[in-house]
């Protein structure tokens, strides 16, 4: 019998343990240093609210076959609410819907030409498969250059500055393939929110006598003997192999790997997300949008999204619930505000969206920040993607650099989690049973 410790218990590693929920002759253990399971996916939870809100805006395309499946697996695929959504953009003062080919043709902040340049990029973008070409271009480069300089500095260029900062310009455009590629009109939400699907997740997993521990902080790990020895305040516990289901950085704080290992992939970088979720006495995008791009550089946030334009307001105390969102470099003057002085930092830019808007419309706020939310991914970044399996044998890692070129989602992390788990099962715990 293999003990196999799962670091991490967001999506990742809850794909990892579920995918392994049938090998009732191992001993699986999740390791989560957190009260919760779900990681940026993870939900806050108040008394008036029927279901929690999560912390980081999430839904599902109805594309994500793995997030879909997984539902409908343990019981929640009568839970899945799938609607047709509007997306719009905020620029020069004025709202404009941009979420389909219509919707472009008449999109008034750029122009006839433009709009068709970039209509006819974003088809062909769906149809292509293969993404590894796009990845020896800038993404700023290859927008100008087929989408047109109109469409780049109006539509994209402010997106970009809002998702990656300084690195912007760095980005390649793999990233954008698979930003447009998969998309769908029709979102998908599952009631209860995500907090909601990781605790059934991580239910079901529990129910094939596998472990989640939570508040479990390790300080450090050690290769003995073949063995890994992971601290978790005063106690040791062993394990015959070790998933790092957490961020790069993290696991190369955790372990300490060989030094070539080391000097290759620690020069890969991330950046975090900081996010205000405000529930509302009315609604603040009151034209039924669901997600509004802000494509105002002066903003100190990229995107709104009013969760409920998309559920009903019933689940939460008849309140509007908004997300006001943005990434951050660590050394952003935002990312080192205070909660209080960032909220008000954002009310005269919400009230310029929405003239109406009032402080006094805010029922509460609260405020997340998470570390490592976004890798950075420069020109031909799959030759930089770290392998699954580590030089340590029986040492694996899996987090967001390996789900390139897609986002991050939960969809992505359960399908790499189904990645490692099957790689355990059909090598590492073959190999040991002979």
């Amino acid at each position: 019998m293999a003990k196999i410790g799962i670091i991490g218990g967001g999506y990742t590693g809850l794909g990892v343990g579920y995918y392994l929920k049938d090998l009732t002759n191992h001993e699986v253990t999740i390791i989560e240093h957190n009260n919760f399971v779900g990681g940026l996916a993870s939900g806050i939870k108040v008394k008036e609210w029927e279901w929690p809100v999560d912390k980081v805006i999430h839904h599902f395309f109805t594309s994500d076959s793995y997030a879909l499946g997984i539902a409908k697996e343990i019981g929640m695929g009568d839970k899945l609410i799938i609607k047709d959504t509007k997306s719009s953009c905020y620029y020069n003062g004025k709202i404009a819907e941009l979420d389909s080919p219509f919707s472009l043709l008449k999109f008034p902040f750029i122009s006839f030409i433009n709009r068709l340049r970039t209509g006819l990029v974003m088809f062909w973008i769906r149809l292509d498969k293969n993404y590894l070409k796009y990845e020896k271009i800038t993404s700023f480069n290859f927008i100008k250059k087929y989408m047109g300089k109109n469409s780049f500095e109006v539509i994209w260029k402010p997106l970009f500055n809002g998702k990656f900062g300084k690195y912007a310009e760095q980005i390649n455009a793999a990233w954008f393939w698979a930003r447009i590629h998969p998309r769908t009109k029709n979102l998908a939400y599952i009631g209860g929110g995500f907090q909601t699907y990781a605790d059934k997740i991580a239910d079901e997993i529990k129910k094939s006598n596998a472990k989640i521990m939570l508040n479990s902080k390790i300080r450090k790990i050690k290769h003995n003997n073949g063995k890994f020895e992971v601290f978790i305040g005063k106690k040791k516990f062993i394990f015959d192999i070790i998933v790092f289901a957490v961020p790069l950085q993290v696991a190369l704080k955790l372990f300490k790997f060989p030094k070539e290992y080391y000097e290759n992939h620690s020069q890969l970088k991330s950046i975090g997300a900081q996010y205000f979720v405000l529930e509302l006495n009315h609604s603040f995008l009151d034209d039924g949008t669901y997600w509004l791009n802000v494509n105002d550089e002066t903003f100190p946030f990229m995107m709104v999204a009013e969760h409920t334009n998309f559920i009903d307001k019933k689940y939460y105390n008849n309140k509007h619930i908004i997300w006001v969102g943005k990434y951050l470099d660590y050394d952003d003057k935002l990312w080192q505000l205070s909660e209080d002085k960032f909220l008000e930092m954002i009310i005269p830019c919400l009230k310029k969206i929405n003239p109406r808007f009032e402080r006094s419309w805010i029922n509460r706020s609260f405020f997340t920040r998470f570390t490592n939310a976004q890798p950075i991914l420069p020109l031909n970044y799959s030759k930089m993607i770290p392998p699954i399996e580590t030089p340590i044998k029986n040492l694996f890692i899996a987090n967001m650099n390996h789900i390139y070129p897609w986002d991050r989602g939960t969809n992505q992390a359960l399908w790499l989690g189904e990645k490692v788990a099957n790689i355990l099962k059909n090598n590492v715990l073959l190999k040991n049973n002979k």
